[in-house]
């Protein structure tokens, strides 16, 4: 903590809280919506803002929270497949942000978006096929039948997953950034 002082304000530390509540508190909120969610898209950010540590973190604590608490309950090699590939998110997010640091000024910019999207729906597949590998696992079943029940048998769950990926970063990451920017006291808009 003593570390954490020195890099982030006290503002900083309440909004990566009030994130990573948001995260747990938007899976419920969504529940009902079969593997779409938005938990993913604020990992992300997190990690595009505050760093790959941050962003990790916010993920893996985020579906620990969750996964213990989950309405359909729990296996833990499943619940920690998911806190690694949730922490993932915000890994990547951490080192986009690093690489491709942008102002962001235009309320809107469709290559960077286009280019989150894609990378929201290559992280999804990522995380999808860790979990389906696990489950597999977990559960004795061919890895093959773990993907064609995850995503192919209806609601089909992970297209649902990816699509919605897709589309909420192209939509949401930038303004979100901007946001988040903004409540820092780093951007002007």
């Amino acid at each position: 903590m003593f570390i954490l002082s020195k890099i982030f304000t006290v503002r900083d530390i309440c909004l990566i809280t009030v994130l990573t509540a948001v995260c747990v508190v938007s899976n419920y909120a969504f529940f009902a919506l079969s593997n779409v969610n938005i938990m993913d898209l604020v990992v992300f950010v997190t990690g595009f803002v505050f760093g790959s540590f941050i962003g990790g973190m916010t993920g893996f604590l985020a579906w620990a929270v969750y996964g213990v608490l989950n309405p359909l309950g729990f296996s833990v090699p499943i619940l920690i497949s998911s806190m690694v590939g949730e922490a993932i998110f915000g890994i990547v997010g951490g080192v986009i942000g690093r690489v491709s640091y942008r102002k962001l000024t235009n309320p809107f910019d469709f290559k960077f978006s286009l280019e989150i999207g894609l990378w929201g729906l290559i992280l999804t597949i990522i995380y999808d096929l860790l979990t389906n590998f696990v489950y597999a696992v977990t559960f004795g079943v061919s890895f093959a039948a773990a993907i064609v029940s995850g995503w192919l048998i209806p609601p089909w769950f992970g297209l649902m997953h990816e699509g919605s990926n897709l589309l909420f970063f192209f939509v949401a990451v930038h303004p979100l950034i901007r946001a988040i920017r903004r409540i820092r006291g780093g951007e002007r808009v």
